[in-house]
């Protein structure tokens, strides 16, 4: 038995978890997917390899004939996420597109549920056709999917993650000669259009994008390459003669099947645990998923332990000052204009008896001024002061009082 297989499979579970919430909230269905497949992989595997454990025995077949297809199917979905997270971040970094209006996020939303859920069900539904027998058993791997190895079988099972992998490190590349040619205009772009990314995360999305790419093309490969080498091409020739003993279960204990065989499924058993770590890396380490796990602890220790939570002593209440109305400077104006001025805001200027008034009927501001002036103001003011002077150049200087 090799205990380190269930031990790794169920510790890697609770660290997908932890960054889903965020990705959810941000309704984010390419890593939405890798989360999701990432998890349920290692979730079957770590029950096969408990179930099975030095064993080959038949049982849980039904539980066999849906964890073997749901494993055709994350082939497939896990590419298909990658050319999406790397499609749409060679569009922000090519720039054509300067707004992404209500449609085109539409239109992004339903090619990427296509890609990701639409296109991994088809590829499960044709693996059918390519399925030799029901599934076999691995002793302490437990149940493995099967696939009558030919040409259908290479065009349907092996092709499709091959070719979305490459079509991603296509995106991949471009992604990243457009952020360094317009690197300025990059930043500023994030920062003014409301793509839902920052510099950091768009790092982070294209890095986990290129290591799944990486992973999975060169899994697909070394799983191409280790099944012809093992067994010729056969002949796809009917459907009967291809399914014919459909029911059978094959069994491969260890003592009959050479070191070889053992550490190509090692190698195949390895590669999600390393997938779901570099996730946890790239998004369970970041500045978001930290303030998800700070108010995932604040609502456990309310509503769980009933604490009562008070407000962070380094957090400062946020204060501004109130504006104050701006000094007129009437030096350069004509007695004209500054007689309008002040019939509109009710003042009146007697310069024969060196008087002024303060009409409240009229308007009770002055430009500029954000508090309205009280009613119970004087209606006449006092005789002008010594600061101000009335000359023959038309130039005075007027200071009101507080009222």
């Amino acid at each position: 038995m090799r205990i380190q297989l269930p031990i790794m499979s169920f510790l890697v579970l609770p660290l997908l978890l932890l960054p889903l919430h965020a990705q959810w909230r941000t309704r984010n269905i390419p890593t939405i997917t890798i989360v999701v497949a990432l998890f349920f992989t290692n979730l079957t595997r770590g029950v096969n390899t408990i179930v099975w454990a030095g064993s080959v025995v038949p049982k849980l077949r039904v539980w066999c004939d849906i964890t073997t297809k749901f494993i055709i199917g994350v082939q497939v979905a896990i590419p298909a996420a990658s050319l999406c997270i790397t499609k749409h971040l060679e569009s922000i970094a090519s720039l054509r597109q300067t707004i992404e209006t209500a449609q085109d996020k539409r239109r992004r939303k339903i090619f990427e549920i296509c890609m990701c859920g639409v296109l991994p069900c088809i590829i499960m539904a044709l693996h059918y056709v390519v399925q030799g027998h029901r599934f076999d058993i691995a002793e302490d791997f437990g149940c493995i999917a099967t696939v009558y190895i030919s040409w259908p079988a290479i065009l349907i099972v092996y092709i499709p993650p091959l070719a979305l992998g490459f079509a991603s490190f296509i995106y991949a590349t471009l992604a990243f000669y457009w952020f360094i040619k317009r690197r300025d205009q990059f930043t500023q772009h994030l920062r003014s259009n409301s793509t839902g990314l920052s510099t950091s995360r768009y790092a982070r999305l294209m890095a986990l994008a290129v290591t799944q790419v990486i992973v999975e093309t060169g899994l697909g490969g070394y799983i191409i390459i280790t099944s012809l080498k093992g067994e010729p091409l056969r002949i796809w020739d009917n459907w009967a003669d291809v399914h014919s003993d459909f029911s059978r279960i094959s069994q491969f204990p260890e003592v009959v099947f050479p070191d070889s065989f053992w550490n190509q499924l090692l190698l195949t058993w390895y590669l999600p645990l390393l997938c779901s770590l570099d996730f946890f890396i790239f998004f369970g380490l970041g500045q978001e998923a930290m303030g998800e796990y700070s108010r995932a602890i604040t609502w456990i220790r309310i509503h769980v332990f009933r604490q009562t939570v008070k407000a962070s002593k380094n957090v400062l209440p946020t204060w501004s000052a109130p504006q104050r109305a701006p000094r007129v400077q009437t030096d350069d104006l004509d007695m004209a204009s500054m007689d309008d001025k002040w019939d509109e805001v009710g003042v009146h200027v007697d310069v024969e008896s060196s008087r002024f008034s303060y009409n409240t009927s009229q308007s009770n501001k002055v430009d500029g001024d954000t508090q309205p002036r009280s009613d119970s103001a004087p209606p006449v003011g006092p005789i002008l002061g010594p600061d101000a002077v009335i000359d023959d150049g038309r130039k005075f200087s007027l200071t009101l009082p507080p009222h």
